[in-house]
């Protein structure tokens, strides 16, 4: 039978230890020297065979994977960092008390154990015949409230039962790994946004979803005259940073990509103390949840984009219509296109296509003239338009061809809107040519963006096309779903 440790751990040696710990973690680059040397000051002080940390690389519902990432050893035949066996080794939790023993850690409980006591099991098996553990401890460290690992204490000597005063002094040096673990995550942090800062002209923030809260670099608020400095805000200051056009847009989109939490927050707004120059920036975050799943931080950067605007300006200002109908060219309606389709707040939002095509045109331009023939084009533009929503685009793709991007409608609206179109064209006649009679064919295709590519969305409502004036012209035709997935 082991022997059991006569006495306890001398609390002053602990606290030494554990101050000794803490000047060496409170250095700037105390990851990982600093937690080699308070692994080895807690292990001298505790007398216990090694000291080691586990850290969550993967956790799932039926695994965890873990890494044996420091260790400190009393002499060299304790030592087991370095064993593959211990190197990112994932366990399933098929064994009830090996998933009871990682919930447990997970909710941040600690263990303190003698596997002698411990039922036959695995878990004794493991600790006892295959280790030697005759007592051990565990303690598990969070970091930013997610379970990153775990703090172990193994005696493979003596049987030791831990008193809550030495747990809780040990649960204070969990903590100092904790910080260890946030200063080394912020120094990367500093060195990536830098890096990124250098590159793109960027600032950081962060908003707290729970109490209203957010903070920002001092690029972000600077003045004329006044140096930069980070500051803290309240919902209202953030709001007196963008421009008043830009803010109820900023805030929708903030709402839906907390409600969606799907990929990255993008948004570009103007700042309010750049309005005169139009300083555009565009919003790039990420979410962050607690434990219950609950909204919990929004934060990112905030990249300048007045190059990019002014690209912007400068294409807008390029010729977007064509000159007869005043509908846009395709290069315009391309892109419009791409657009509906890459929004990610649209991803559950159907997006209608109708492509329609004047019936006989290169005959109404033999017999009556090209001149008929663009007042032709212009009256049918003009009913098109007569038809259109806010938001909705009427494009001139070639010749007689024509298109109409439906955001927002399904199949049923957009073949409401087609046959309307259609029939106010037949009906149509020109003051001049009376005698002149016009008709379209209609093809509609819709989809959901996201599932859609331009190129699919477009092939599908152009078959359609081609299948109305086949099967008589004059008529509007639907694609079935199949055509477009």
């Amino acid at each position: 039978m082991p022997s059991i440790r006569s006495r306890s751990i001398d609390p002053t040696d602990l606290l030494t230890a554990i101050a000794r710990g803490a000047e060496m973690m409170s250095q700037r680059n105390s990851w990982p020297d600093g937690v080699n040397t308070l692994l080895a000051e807690l292990g001298r002080s505790t007398g216990v065979s090694r000291v080691w940390i586990f850290q969550t690389v993967e956790l799932g519902l039926n695994h965890i994977i873990q890494d044996y990432v420091f260790e400190w050893a009393a002499a060299p035949h304790y030592a087991q960092i370095g064993m593959s066996c211990f190197s990112m080794s994932k366990r399933h939790f098929d064994l009830p008390e090996y998933r009871a023993l990682i919930d447990s850690r997970r909710h941040g409980e600690h263990q303190s154990m003698l596997p002698r006591e411990l039922p036959p099991s695995w878990l004794r098996t493991h600790l006892l015949d295959d280790q030697s553990i005759q007592s051990m401890l565990t303690i598990p460290i969070f970091v930013d409230g997610l379970w990153w690992g775990t703090l172990g204490f193994d005696d493979c000597e003596r049987e030791y039962r831990w008193s809550k005063p030495e747990v809780a002094l040990l649960r204070t040096a969990s903590a100092l790994i904790t910080s260890a673990i946030l200063r080394d995550q912020l120094s990367a942090r500093d060195k990536q946004f830098e890096i990124l800062k250098s590159l793109t002209d960027s600032s950081a923030w962060k908003i707290d979803l729970k109490t209203g809260r957010s903070w920002v670099t001092g690029d972000l608020v600077k003045r004329p005259g006044q140096p930069p400095a980070d500051r803290s805000l309240n919902m209202l200051g953030l709001c007196r940073l963008v421009h008043p056009e830009d803010i109820r847009g900023l805030i929708k989109a903030i709402q839906d990509y907390v409600a969606n939490a799907e990929g990255t927050l993008r948004h570009d707004v103007r700042l309010r103390h750049h309005a005169s120059n139009q300083h555009w920036v565009e919003i790039i975050g990420s979410l962050s949840r607690d434990l219950q799943g609950r909204p919990g931080q929004l934060a990112g950067i905030a990249v300048d984009i007045r190059h990019r605007k002014r690209r912007e300006i400068v294409l807008q200002r390029m010729a977007e219509t064509d000159s007869l109908t005043g509908a846009v060219n395709r290069r315009a309606f391309d892109e419009h296109l791409e657009y509906q389709l890459s929004k990610p707040q649209l991803k559950d939002s159907p997006l209608s296509l109708l492509m329609l095509d004047l019936d006989h045109f290169k005959a109404i331009n033999d017999a009556w003239g090209h001149p008929i023939g663009d007042m032709v084009l212009k009256a049918f533009a003009e009913i098109c338009r007569t038809n259109l929503r806010d938001g909705d685009v009427l494009a001139r793709l070639g010749g007689e061809e024509f298109a109409l991007l439906l955001p927002g409608a399904n199949t049923q609206a957009a073949c409401v809107a087609g046959e309307r179109i259609r029939r106010t064209v037949e009906a149509f006649r020109l003051e001049c040519c009376a005698e002149l009679r016009i008709t379209v064919s209609i093809g509609c295709a819709t989809c959901r963006c996201g599932l859609s590519t331009s190129e699919e969305l477009l092939n599908a409502a152009d078959a359609v096309l081609y299948q109305a004036k086949r099967e008589g012209r004059n008529q509007l035709v639907t694609a079935s779903s199949s055509m477009i997935n």
